[in-house]
């Protein structure tokens, strides 16, 4: 039997409660509804699709804006910043995602995931009267958590966090695999890489965003295809390039100049990325020049009836961002390989799955309401649980099956106490939507959503709920025993004047007033690839990739700048003047 099937027959009184609910909806006249978001006040609707999908999985409507939404689901993990901690398993020093004041008790990932100790020890038997979300977050202080999300296939990549299939990588984030690579964030399939975001299948990059099957290239962004290139934006298929923009099919492009082989190699003798302060000079003409070109209405690519922007080999997709290789998945942001769901943020494969917060991982089918849920079938309101089914409120299970607030239940008393509960939190209000700001297990300002352009309203998100109080920095020195502090703004300028013994030093980035190393086969990337060491701590730069990137999404109303015809973008006229429907933009490219 279906898991929606079943969950219809074995949840009777829900079932019964929630029908009468939609028979009370009172719809406008195409079958849609207009909601004000509790939180924000903004209005939004509710199509009729929306309707029929919440039916077919068994939830109320939304009380939140889609942008709330998302918000919500991602402050509840934190994938970029890590702190030395104390384990609560081995009361050793590790390193993790959570800061030292974290209530929760942290393991290392390996015994976390290890049979070293038993989740099933920690349950609680439900008490009605006190309320589900209450008892949730009494398991959650109990329930030990990983200190990172890493996985047993990472080799030689202790410092990396939401990521798999890593070898030998360093300050690794969301990223699905590679090898090699330092200081980046959603990587899949590339190798020996520093510094940048969003590499697929490419090789010997450095400080590039959003780049697709290239090779050696340096400071480029929104590019595929591309080899022995530098400062390069919206470019495909071009080979030894430099400082152009909407290039196709070209060789030896110079400021966006045809010249012959000769002459661009004349001028490339003039361009030198070895020295700190010419680098930035470029750095300031490659932004000059990026605001000047040419941008299409949104940038999805080989997507079918999708709303929303960088989505890419997607069909049917509405208000989603950066959604990969999905169908009919909607109000989701960061994801690939999904079918029929909604509300999703992050994961690598999922259907009928509904306002869940996911990194790596994959298989879920039928889950809603949880987080950091892997290979799992018909599980609400749970976290980090793998290979289960059919639990409800449940954190760190591993293969179980009816199981409530981590107590083991047999199949027909599950049934009968998860209809009892579902249907008192639908009459309360409680069920149908994601865990409230007070149950986020790490404060706000070091979650994912503000990690990224949108959700940094600090003052607005204290009075949603969430925990805005600030977390110390890792301003302390990494672990050094007794070596030099060099300041970034000593460093050597020029990477020809840098000598081995930069690797015994501890770099101060007075700026931002952090402390980090230069690793050895970071100084080897940047001596064979002849570019200036970095002054800035990585996650700072990691950080500034990021904030091109919005996770709040708003479309408006513009013309093309070439047809003038009317159009629906969520590019606004500041950040993109020169905007182009897409038939205009593929003519003007070509």
């Amino acid at each position: 039997m279906e898991g929606q099937e079943r969950m219809a027959k074995e949840t009777p009184k829900f079932n019964r409660t929630l029908a009468q609910y939609f028979t009370n909806l009172r719809l406008e006249k195409q079958d849609g509804v207009w909601r004000e978001c509790r939180f924000s006040g903004e209005k939004f609707y509710i199509r009729p699709e929306d309707i029929a999908f919440y039916k077919r999985i068994g939830v109320p409507l939304p009380t939140l804006h889609p942008n709330e939404r998302w918000r919500r689901l991602s402050a509840y993990e934190n994938s970029y910043n890590i702190f030395r901690i104390t384990s609560a398993w081995s009361k050793k020093p590790i390193i993790a995602a959570y800061p030292p004041e974290t209530p929760y008790k942290i393991y290392e990932h390996q015994v976390w995931r290890s049979d070293k100790w038993d989740p099933i020890s920690f349950g609680h038997q439900w008490i009605a009267s006190k309320g589900f979300f209450n008892q949730f977050s009494e398991l959650q202080k109990l329930v030990p958590r990983p200190n990172l999300i890493t996985y047993p296939t990472n080799i030689g990549s202790d410092y990396t966090n939401t990521s798999s299939n890593l070898k030998n990588c360093y300050l690794v984030f969301n990223t699905l695999s590679g090898e090699n690579l330092y200081y980046v964030d959603g990587h899949d399939r590339s190798m020996d890489c520093v510094d940048g975001n969003s590499f697929t299948n490419s090789t010997n990059c450095y400080s590039c965003r959003d780049i697709t099957n290239s090779y050696h290239c340096f400071f480029c962004e929104e590019c595929s295809n591309c080899l022995e290139s530098a400062f390069l934006f919206d470019c495909r298929n071009c080979d030894r390039c430099f400082m152009s923009t909407n290039l196709r099919n070209k060789k030896y492009c110079f400021r966006n100049k045809q010249l012959s082989k000769e002459e661009y190699e004349q001028h490339m003798r003039g361009v030198y990325l070895g020295n700190y302060n010419e680098v930035q000079k470029y750095v300031a003409e490659f932004a000059k020049i990026k605001r000047g070109a040419l941008y299409k209405v949104d940038n999805n690519i080989r997507t079918v009836n999708c709303l929303g922007d960088y989505n890419r080999d997607s069909k049917n997709c509405y208000f989603s961002l950066y959604v990969m290789k999905s169908v009919g998945v909607n109000y989701s942001l960061g994801l690939t390989d999904y079918r029929d769901s909604c509300d999703i943020v992050g994961g690598g494969g999922g259907e009928l799955c509904y306002e869940l917060m996911t990194v790596s991982t994959s298989g879920n089918y039928g889950v809603k309401l949880s987080s950091q849920i892997d290979n799992c079938r018909e599980v609400e309101y749970c976290d980090l649980c793998r290979n289960c089914s059919y639990c409800f409120g449940c954190i760190g299970l591993e293969n179980k099956s009816f199981c409530i607030l981590n107590r083991q239940y047999r199949e027909e008393e599950y049934w009968k106490l998860v209809d009892h509960i579902k249907t008192s939190m639908l009459t309360t209000g409680e069920y149908g939507e994601f865990f409230p700001p007070a149950l986020m297990p790490i404060p706000y300002k070091i979650s994912f959503a503000t990690s990224y352009t949108g959700f940094d309203d600090y003052a607005r998100a204290v009075k949603f709920g969430y925990d805005v109080s600030d977390v110390k920095n890792s301003a302390e020195r990494p672990s050094d025993n007794g070596a030099a502090v060099i300041h970034g703004d000593d460093l050597p300028l020029d990477i020809r004047a840098v000598d081995d013994d930069i690797l015994t030093r501890v770099v101060h980035d007075t700026a931002n007033n952090r402390y980090f190393r230069i690793m050895p086969y970071e100084l080897d990337f940047y001596r064979r690839n002849g570019l200036a060491l970095p002054r800035e701590h990585p996650i700072v730069r990691i950080f500034r990739f990021r904030k091109p990137y919005a996770v709040r999404l708003k479309f408006y109303d513009r013309r093309c700048g070439k047809c003038g015809a009317t159009l629906l973008s969520p590019r606004e006229v500041e950040k993109y003047p020169k905007l182009l429907c897409e038939d205009c933009y593929n003519t003007e490219v070509s």
